[in-house]
């Protein structure tokens, strides 16, 4: 479901790359809201993670421009209990349902990966051959030697949780997801508006994502983000006077990627 994700967000790269415009202003509204309210908005990242914040190239006035969105779609304001879904995650298959009526077909736009990441199960990971148990083990270690550290400096007493004292076999782990031949990775969003507090409108965002290729599904995960090429991003963006059919169909017809899956350096 992607996680998380490591994205561009070089948004000078992002223009001389892709031809966007630098929505200046709102980019500078969102640094000085998270200078006052970093909890809520935190600092821009190359890693993110549901509320989040990160560059999204959409269109407006029939160019390219670029903003900064919310990892993480505001849902329809007339769906019961919408904490049940998740917001940054939208299966292709289920496009057309009535959580996405306010994004898809309307909100389309494009967010630049380098690589994602996942939390899997350990043994499917050592079933594939993706990695050893040693491998594992040395991981779990760093971070819970991380998480005492911070405990401690902290001024807290440190004791393991019964998470960290259980079977590396029994346990998760996160994955990182990499294009084998190192490209950007073209990933089609769609998202939401909601007005916030005062006059202030915030845009969130959720990842377009399909059933896995095999080197995915081996290492124990069941979603991918769909891929597009560079010369569908125009297609994408502007759905307006498009079927959902065709829109789906522009989908399927994705680039297919090879990823190459390791643990993390720091996960």
């Amino acid at each position: 479901m992607c996680y998380s994700a490591l994205v561009k967000r070089d948004l000078d790269d992002l223009h001389r790359r892709y031809g966007a415009i630098v929505i200046r202003e709102q980019v500078e509204d969102y640094l000085q809201a998270s200078a006052a309210a970093p909890k809520l908005y935190p600092p821009l990242a190359d890693r993110i993670y549901p509320g989040h914040y990160a560059p999204v190239i959409c269109p407006r006035a029939g160019e390219r421009v670029i903003g900064i969105q919310r990892y993480g779609a505001y849902p329809p304001l007339h769906i019961a209990n919408p904490s049940r879904y998740t917001t940054f995650n939208a299966r292709l298959e289920n496009l057309s349902s009535p959580f996405w009526s306010q994004a898809f077909g309307h909100h389309h736009g494009m967010v630049v990966f380098r690589a994602f990441y996942e939390w899997v199960e350990v043994k499917t990971l050592l079933q594939a051959g993706v990695v050893s148990i040693d491998q594992v083990r040395a991981t779990f270690t760093q971070q819970m030697d991380g998480r005492r550290k911070h405990v401690e400096a902290a001024g807290k007493v440190w004791k393991p949780t019964p998470t960290e004292v259980k079977d590396p076999r029994l346990r998760k782990i996160i994955i990182e997801f990499r294009p084998l031949d190192g490209a950007d990775l073209m990933i089609p969003v769609i998202f939401s508006l909601r007005q916030l507090e005062g006059c202030r409108v915030d845009a969130g965002f959720a990842v377009v994502t399909y059933e896995p290729p095999p080197e995915i599904s081996e290492a124990g995960h069941d979603r991918c983000p769909v891929v597009l090429d560079a010369t569908d991003m125009d297609a994408w963006m502007n759905p307006q006077g498009k079927t959902a059919a065709a829109m789906a169909q522009l989908l399927k017809s994705h680039r297919r990627v090879v990823f190459r899956h390791a643990l993390p350096k720091a996960a």
